[in-house]
């Protein structure tokens, strides 16, 4: 029987039935999990999508009586919504979950800001009767979901999509935790206003039996069901993609077991190695080298959260590692995942990191996700294991954005500007440039150039919600150097939008050089209270 050391993996979305033989568990009652989730913002005119799980209801069936909504601002309830579902709905699935999408009504209109949601569940389970709010988890804080709902749209410049590059699904089910259904992730997402996401879920989890994540099954049922799922969503759900993913567990140099993220990928690379399913086996099927090698061409590599620091426990017990720079630099790399659901000091890390390696020669990118098993909202978390509830409001699903510029909404082409670098990393602000040489040629993000006399094109736009523009840095790096040099920094306090024109007065016919940009915002009146955005850059070869 495999275990799962619940103080490895406080994850979300809590999965409360497990136990260790012989131990007691707070957590755990005779009644599926119920809970609610909402987006974390909302576009001006999008409906309200309230999403509403049922997990382990074939173990507990359950009848939903009712389900009542209460929509607050300051304070002060706006309306009220009964029955949002049809009355004494029997559920007996493993993962039952609909989607209420609610319109604002006309009094709301010019509603805008912090909204409180809070979702009162009535129910019956072996014939008692039973209510909660927000969720039925023993010592979850039940307090309101809270969105933004923002008067402006998320900011965007034609040809650009923004998306969340690291996800997790419902094919992430195990022990302590559980994942969002990927339709209803996609109908989320839109409300936020992005335009993709990657699932990558863990290599650990997909190679599971559909009933059964205790025992693996080498047929992969779980891993060829989200290959047809994604396939029928993406043909069936408009103005919007899932690009196909896995998480890979695999060893770095050092032997230790790192993630390894593997966008579009149809071929499944077991990866068990910090699983821990089985006490004491640690040791990880692939290396970050044999995955890339045997990669199709098509599938584009990131490195998952490289510089997140591994926790002692996972070191001692699952030989959890980091990615080193020598990692970082295998051929077929594309990129680095280093914007990873906040932007803390991992964050920093991982622009040291970059920056090293594309002043050694290193053609690559960056790219931001969060992680998220769900969350769209709040994140909950097993805390001690099997006796608490611990929640916090960051790695949610869509916060971090990585911005992609793509001749279409299409997972081939997402797939080949990944790839290439055609992308920003963001909190909430778009900044985009392209160089312009004596010869009238223009080079996007990701692109090669050369000339004599370069220009700068400069875009950006923000909005209320993320605050008015700061400050643009134009970073410069010469290929061999020892660190960057900040080439220019133009402060334009109060604007939400750009357009600027710049001359590049340095010389770079000696070596080959690249130009990146950093932009920053104040004064935001939405969860971000300093917006940020980073380019990828663009390459000046030398003549």
């Amino acid at each position: 029987m495999n275990i799962l050391p619940v103080v490895l993996f406080p994850l979300l979305y809590a999965e409360t039935h497990y136990r260790f033989k012989y131990f007691f568990s707070l957590l755990k009652k005779s009644e599926p999990e119920i809970l609610a989730d909402i987006p974390h913002r909302l576009e001006p005119d999008a409906a309200l999508p309230i999403l509403i799980l049922v997990k382990d209801a074939d173990l507990y069936p359950v009848e939903l009586n009712s389900v009542r909504l209460e929509i607050s601002y300051q304070g002060k309830l706006l309306f009220a919504v009964d029955n949002c579902i049809p009355p004494a709905r029997r559920i007996e699935d493993p993962l039952w979950w609909k989607i209420v999408p609610l319109p604002l009504p006309d009094s709301t209109k010019n509603v805008f800001g912090f909204i409180d949601v809070d979702v009162f569940f009535d129910y019956s389970v072996a014939g008692k009767h039973r209510s909660c709010k927000n969720d039925n988890y023993r010592t979850s804080s039940k307090k309101s979901l809270r969105i933004y709902r923002s008067p402006d749209p998320l900011p965007s410049i034609s040809g650009w999509f923004q998306g969340d590059t690291h996800t997790h699904s419902s094919y992430t089910d195990d022990q302590v935790e559980f994942g969002a259904p990927l339709e209803a992730s996609a109908r989320m997402c839109k409300a936020m206003g992005l335009s993709f996401f990657c699932v990558t879920d863990h290599s650990y989890d997909l190679d599971d039996k559909i009933d059964d994540y205790l025992t693996n099954d080498p047929e992969i049922p779980k891993w060829k069901a989200l290959q047809e799922e994604v396939d029928n969503i993406n043909s069936r759900v408009q103005d919007f993609v899932i690009i196909r993913g896995e998480e890979v567990s695999c060893f770095n140099r050092a032997q230790r077991n790192i993630h390894l993220l593997l966008w579009g990928t149809r071929k499944f690379f077991a990866g068990s190695g910090d699983s821990a399913e089985k006490w004491f086996r640690t040791n990880a099927e692939h290396s970050i080298v044999d995955v890339l090698s045997k990669k199709d061409d098509y599938v584009v590599a990131y490195a998952g959260h490289p510089t997140e620091p591994a926790p002692f426990f996972q070191r001692l017990f699952i030989k959890r590692g980091e990615w080193n720079l020598d990692d970082m630099s295998a051929d077929g790399l594309a990129g680095i995942q280093i914007l990873n659901g906040e932007a803390g000091q991992s964050f920093s890390s991982g622009l040291e990191c970059w920056t090293k390696l594309l002043l050694s020669g290193k053609r690559i990118f960056i790219a931001a996700g969060n992680d998220a098993h769900g969350n769209f909202n709040r994140f909950k978390q097993l805390g001690i294991p099997f006796f608490t509830i611990r929640e916090k409001d960051f790695q949610l699903f869509g916060a971090m954005r990585t911005a992609v510029q793509s001749e279409s909404l299409d997972e081939n082409y997402l797939l080949t500007s990944l790839r290439d670098g055609r992308s920003v990393v963001t909190n909430g602000p778009l900044l985009i440039f392209e160089i312009l040489n004596e010869h009238g040629d223009a080079t996007k993000i990701g692109g090669n150039t050369s000339g004599v006399r370069l220009q700068l094109h400069v875009e950006g736009i923000t909005s209320r919600e993320y605050g008015s523009f700061e400050m643009v840095r134009i970073i410069f790096g010469r290929v061999g150097s020892e660190n960057e040099i900040v080439f220019g920094e133009r402060h334009i306090a109060g604007l939400y939008s750009i357009d600027l024109k710049i001359g590049l007065d340095i010389n770079t016919l000696r070596m080959t050089s690249y130009v990146r940009l950093e932009g920053r915002t104040k004064n935001a009146s939405g969860l971000v209270r300093n917006g940020f955005c980073y380019t990828n850059p663009i390459w000046i070869l030398s003549k």
